[in-house]
């Protein structure tokens, strides 16, 4: 099977699934908003109808935080808390939705109703939770070894070199270069056990090392092709968002609708890369012999 034929099967797929994904950012706004209210609620309490955010709109205004004092500490406390604790429902949130999404690719290619969507998602929860948990232990050893290490031997043997600071991002693009391998044996593992029913993580990860092995380039090239895509497509909504803040309440609810079909553009082109490594992966399907 060609790349482009991978790819656009697997865009097909994804495409089909446009239920899946609508309920997947549904949950995820609602998700949002009890973060984002409640944050609001004390924006105003502590601003009012005062000037000050027009003193904020042209830079953060140093002098201005001071005088607020423990308001504005009250704040920033609220607004970490309330970013690490949608880091981690999200993390938790996106790890039960792939198990309906590859039960999806595996075996019914996009065409699971809601309720059966749901049911596999917290049927193959704690699998997929162990295999997340394995490939972040991966992931940090590569980055340590691939960046980290290098790094440390850089500032160390070529303190107050121009050479260093190139060598790093040598180092930079070396890791970059494998996020697709590790993308890949994560996905294809988590389609393992949507398609035999496994709960085995380790098996699971092995099996998606095997999956990365048969034709690797192909493999390869598929993850890094959505994963281009995905960082374009990541610059230019951060330039949208930075550069078309708006202004009164039309402009506001328009730019709202616009950052939300980006966010599912985003959650499109992550089910697009679950279809097309469930394309590649030949996995046996449920019922063959997992022993």
């Amino acid at each position: 099977m060609t790349l482009l034929r991978t790819l656009r099967k697997g865009g097909v797929a994804a495409a089909t699934s446009y239920k899946l994904i609508l309920l997947m950012w549904v949950i995820t706004l609602v998700m949002i908003m009890f973060v984002s209210v409640p944050l609001k609620s004390l924006l105003v309490n502590i601003f009012g109808n005062s000037m000050t955010v027009e003193r904020f709109a042209d830079g953060f205004d140093l002098g201005l935080a001071g005088d607020m004092g423990k308001p504005f500490l009250n704040l920033i406390s609220a607004a970490s808390t309330g970013g690490l604790l949608l880091m981690t429902a999200g993390f938790f949130l996106y790890t039960f939705f792939a198990g309906g999404f590859f039960a999806s690719y595996s075996r019914a290619w996009g065409t699971l109703k809601t309720n059966a969507f749901i049911r596999e998602s917290a049927r193959h929860f704690l699998p997929f939770l162990k295999i997340a948990l394995l490939m972040i232990l991966i992931f940090a050893g590569w980055t340590f070894i691939v960046v980290g290490l290098p790094a440390i031997g850089t500032m160390t043997l070529l303190r107050g070199s121009t050479v260093g600071p190139y060598l790093i991002w040598i180092f930079f693009a070396i890791w970059l270069l494998g996020m697709p391998v590790w993308l890949f044996v994560s996905d294809a593992s988590r389609r393992w056990v949507a398609a035999t029913g496994s709960g085995q993580a380790l098996r699971a990860v092995g099996a998606g090392f095997r999956a990365l092995a048969e034709r690797f380039w192909l493999s390869y090239s598929i993850v890094l092709v959505i994963m281009i895509l995905n960082i374009i497509f990541i610059f230019l909504s951060m330039w949208f968002t930075a550069w078309s803040v708006p202004s009164n309440g039309w402009m506001i609810f328009l730019f709202f609708l616009a950052t939300q079909a980006l966010f599912i553009t985003r959650l499109f082109m992550k089910a697009w890369r679950y279809a097309s490594v469930c394309q590649k992966a030949a996995i046996p399907e449920r019922g063959s012999n997992t022993k």
